[in-house]
């Protein structure tokens, strides 16, 4: 067994590791070769048939922009949760903050980043509903594997964030750093968490969001195969 000295900076390394390194770049990672696959299937086939198989996608991407703005109290001025490409967006939540309010400036992080759990939640759920073998790593070729398929290579095509979800994310980054710092200091004092426990939450963070990428990659890997095979 490793013993593991608990300081404040342990802690606060171990949390921000959890909750914003390891996060942001497995966001990093899924959406640059979400929006890779995007590219690929709009410059061989089309914007229309981008859109007929990335709807679905879009949508829960640009709800999980909505519900999360507007769990944080911002204003919504306007959104179209898809719509035909205009000024190179497919969907949109326009919303603003109070730049005074430290929770609205902290829910940018959020909101920004939200498609990546949004999106990731529905899958979830869909794989829990229609493929539930999968979570043993067995397979079931019948018409639920393929609708479960069909679902969540859309969905997986609406994971991507844009640069300004990017952007919008790192403006709350200051005051979550500032969460996390209180949150370590708490497990200090009260020593209601073990280090221990946080190790295991992040070895299981780094399966998922390795098994989100591997699933992404495989899909990737997929559409090329058969662009490849189109005349």
């Amino acid at each position: 067994m490793i013993l593991v000295a608990e300081t404040i900076l342990e802690y606060f390394a171990m949390l921000s590791i959890m909750l914003l390194i390891l996060p942001g770049l497995f966001s990093w990672l899924l959406s640059c070769l979400s929006n890779r696959l995007a590219s690929v299937i709009t410059g061989r086939l089309g914007t229309n048939c981008y859109l007929l198989l990335a709807s679905l996608g879009i949508i829960v991407h640009e709800l999980s922009h909505l519900i999360m703005a507007l769990l944080f109290g911002h204003h919504i001025q306007h959104f179209r949760l898809l719509q035909l490409p205009k000024n190179n967006q497919v969907g949109f939540v326009q919303h603003s903050a109070n730049p005074r309010n430290p929770w609205q400036t902290f829910g940018n992080l959020l909101i920004g980043t939200a498609p990546i759990f949004g999106n990731g939640i529905v899958i979830y759920f869909l794989t829990l509903y229609l493929q539930p073998n999968l979570f043993n790593f067995t397979l079931n070729l019948d018409w639920q594997f393929f609708l479960w398929l069909l679902l969540t290579f859309s969905l997986l095509l609406g994971v991507g964030l844009s640069s300004a979800d990017l952007h919008n994310a790192s403006q709350g980054l200051w005051i979550a750093l500032l969460l996390i710092f209180l949150a370590a200091l708490a497990m200090k004092v009260f020593k209601n968490v073990s280090m221990s426990i946080l190790v295991e939450l992040l070895q299981q963070e780094m399966i998922i969001g390795a098994t989100a990428f591997v699933l992404v990659f495989l899909f990737y890997l997929l559409v090329k195969m058969i662009i490849s095979l189109l005349p």
